[in-house]
């Protein structure tokens, strides 16, 4: 299994400690790639819609985002870890995940990103992991991630050494709970809300569409996208 990780932090505390403690769970013979925030994308996305109008290679920081997004999709498995900051995801995980708004079902996604699976690794002292997955979350679901698993763990200490052992047991089980599900090797389907969704934005692509060459205006760029790939006509991503 190929498996990207996306680290939300440098910092190699609890968040990279349970990172670690999920792939040992996952076992030997992954081949695994990892990316660490800022260090591998230190910059803001600024706006500049050049991946909207074209694609990312035109992005203004491709030297980055491109390698990331390549090793996505090659990706069977994507692992994002991040600590709950101000009951968010870091600004470095935030700001990498802005680079790719253009790859969300509303605009030109990935067919290959409807059969991959996702999990998502994050804790607090206290409260917020809940929005802080969901940041993540967002984006995996609107890339069309077939199936997203999270797991949290309220550590109630800064260090790992300090924590009690009863919430690391805890975090084992659910390590546990979720690598025996991803590790399965069948080929893996949308749940409903993916298709959902797709379905709500092909609609969408055809009622902007519409509306475009109403104005005497050229088909849109993503409606093409769309069109391209089959999905307008009644092809689905997931049977690709």
């Amino acid at each position: 299994m190929n498996i990207t990780v996306i680290n939300g932090t440098e910092q190699k505390s609890c968040t990279y400690t349970m990172k670690e403690i999920f792939l040992s769970i996952m076992g030997a013979g992954h081949r695994i790639t990892e990316y660490y925030l800022p260090r591998d994308c230190p910059v803001f996305c600024t706006g500049c819609k050049a991946c909207f109008f074209k694609d990312i290679s035109v992005c203004p920081h491709s030297q980055y985002t491109v390698p990331i997004w390549e090793s996505i999709i090659a990706a069977d498995l994507l692992v994002f870890t991040s600590p709950t900051y101000v009951f968010h995801v870091t600004a470095q995980m935030k700001a990498l995940l802005d680079h790719y708004g253009s790859k969300w079902m509303a605009h030109s996604p990935e067919g290959l990103m409807f059969n991959k699976q996702a999990v998502i690794i994050t804790n607090a002292i206290g409260q917020g992991m809940g929005k802080t997955a969901r940041d993540i979350k967002d984006s995996l679901d609107y890339w069309g991630v077939a199936r997203t698993y999270i797991i949290t763990q309220a550590l109630f200490q800064a260090k790992w050494d300090d924590v009690a052992n009863k919430r690391k047991n805890a975090f084992q089980a659910r390590c546990e709970r979720v690598a025996a599900k991803v590790k399965v090797t069948k080929r893996v389907k949308p749940r409903i809300k993916i298709k959902w969704i797709f379905y709500l934005m092909k609609l969408v692509q055809k009622i902007i569409n519409k509306s475009e060459l109403k104005a005497g205006r050229e088909h849109t760029k993503d409606y093409l996208h769309w069109k391209g790939n089959g999905w307008i006509d009644g092809k689905k991503p997931w049977r690709d």
